[in-house]
């Protein structure tokens, strides 16, 4: 959470401050209004968007030649244990977020006051339907200013016909084009991200934006610039604005008054526009989530087929030169599957074959299966079952990109040694202390009620000594295949 915060808070810093730099002195005002939500909307996300980035092993940290499964699953013993934090002063981690809490709640109130007191200034009020707006006539002397489709101007004045056109057109302007919208989302955006001190640089620029989007308007309407002017000058003197509404502000009179009169460069702002582009893809790469990963040679599927066909032998009885193994030591293979098979109950309650022998037999069995034809495997293969024999175990540490990136909680749940761990754990190890890795990702159902999105197992140098010869005696996979009843099964040793 904390380096989503202060990303987001980074990139909306440099954001505002291209749009001041760059974009803010030019006339293409709806551009501007684009970049301005949208920009805020980039900053908020980009921290989610993930790139996977391969890396390869560093081989060379051990001086020993000993070795991994290369593409293999690390045997892990699945576990639930829940973690128990370390003892903390319990105020201490909560004093942040009731502080965060009371700001955000005191700032939320005085946003629907602000609501209230416009609406019920409007309920108080005379209105005058003005086209897709209404007038509410507002006793007393005030500036002019507009909420959603109400535009709030002086009764007295309104009654006199001293109301100018432009200052009409103006504030029409503003709710035609739903200016009120855009100050009431960067005022909720402020309520929950007030620590952020650029959203207080975006209100004013999107004000001022707004300014200058409903003066080109008016000009459009009424070409007379110096007339314009001066009619703004004795407005923004009288009066004082009122929030979450689009007014006349002096603060921001004398930047208005110079875009009128500004020179418009087509092939200037084409450049300008582009460069926001080239930002925002700069942006993505260096605030987006970097996920280190070795890339994992592909695992092929076997076939599902019948457990319980029997492995045909008829036609291979015959054995000559490349014709395989022979008739005797096909007998010899089909007795040993068959009587080292037993079937077992799984969790869903159907029934496995799984073949179990020991090492020696297994090495045997992998033996005449290397020696055996083509055909005689593809017989064998069809008949449900399958034998591999993994690589040789051999040490392979990760990266310290990619180590470091395996400390965060919400991209990775962390195994070591077959035990699941908090991530915190990894601060007790270095990078060269593991000797063997493997992660896969989350999908469907698996995901649920997790937080990561990829499962992470380790084994630590000494945990890779201790198991080194029992993994290299049990390195022949015997795997059988088929159906018990209705439904198909896959079975591993």
């Amino acid at each position: 959470m904390i380096s989503y915060l202060i990303k987001c808070i980074i990139c909306s810093g440099i954001l505002i401050a291209m749009y001041h730099l760059v974009l803010e002195r030019e006339k293409m005002f709806r551009f501007n209004r684009a970049y301005l939500l949208l920009s805020l909307a980039f900053a908020l996300t980009v921290p989610f968007v993930s790139f996977e980035i391969p890396v390869e092993p560093v081989r060379e940290v051990f001086q020993d030649n000993l070795p991994v499964l290369s593409g293999q699953n690390i045997p892990v013993t699945e576990t639930t244990r829940s973690f128990t934090p370390q003892p903390q002063n319990q105020w201490l981690t909560l004093f942040p977020w009731l502080c965060y809490t009371a700001v955000s709640l005191v700032l939320l109130l005085r946003f629907m006051w602000n609501i209230r007191s416009i609406l019920k200034l409007k309920s108080k009020c005379r209105t005058v339907l003005m086209g897709e707006a209404n007038l509410v006539l507002v006793p007393g002397d005030i500036v002019s200013y507009t909420f959603l489709n109400n535009i709030f101007i002086a009764e007295t004045s309104f009654d006199r016909r001293d109301t100018q056109n432009e200052i009409i057109a103006h504030e029409l302007a503003h709710a035609r084009q739903m200016h009120s919208l855009d100050v009431i989302g960067i005022e909720l955006l402020t309520v929950f991200f007030w620590f952020n001190p650029f959203l207080y640089f975006y209100q004013r620029a999107i004000r001022l934006n707004h300014e200058f989007l409903a003066d080109e308007t008016v000009l459009s309407q009424y070409d007379n610039v110096k007339n314009y002017q001066l009619m703004l000058l004795n407005t923004a003197i009288r009066g004082k604005e009122v929030s979450l509404s689009s007014s006349f502000n002096y603060s921001i009179t004398k930047k208005r008054l110079a875009m009128m009169t500004k020179i418009q460069d087509q092939n200037r702002q084409y450049f300008k526009q582009a460069a926001v582009v080239v930002l925002a893809l700069g942006l993505t790469f260096v605030f987006s989530e970097k996920i280190y990963s070795q890339v994992q040679p592909e695992i092929k599927k076997t076939p599902k087929t019948a457990a319980n066909k029997p492995i045909a032998s008829k036609k291979l009885t015959n054995r000559g030169p490349g014709n395989g193994i022979s008739a005797a030591e096909l007998d010899e293979f089909n007795t040993a599957i068959q009587s080292h098979t037993r079937y077992v109950k799984n969790k869903r309650g159907r029934t496995d074959p799984m073949v179990t022998m020991e090492p020696k037999l297994e090495d045997r069995m992998y033996e005449l299966f290397v020696k055996m034809s083509a055909e005689q495997q593809k017989v064998l293969i069809d008949s449900g079952i399958t034998l591999f024999q993994m690589d040789i175990p051999v040490k392979q540490a990760p990266t310290p990109e990619l180590f470091e990136n395996w400390k965060k909680p919400t991209l990775y749940g962390v195994w070591i040694n077959g035990k699941h761990v908090p991530n915190t754990e990894l601060n007790k190890y270095k990078y060269s202390d593991i000797a063997e890795y493997w992660h896969s990702k989350l999908w469907g159902a698996a995901k649920k009620g997790r937080i990561y999105k990829y499962q992470l197992e380790l084994m630590t140098n000494d945990y890779f000594d201790k198991t080194y010869e029992q993994r290299i005696n049990n390195r022949v996979i015997i795997t059988r295949v088929g159906w018990v009843g209705t439904k198909p099964a896959t079975f591993r040793r």
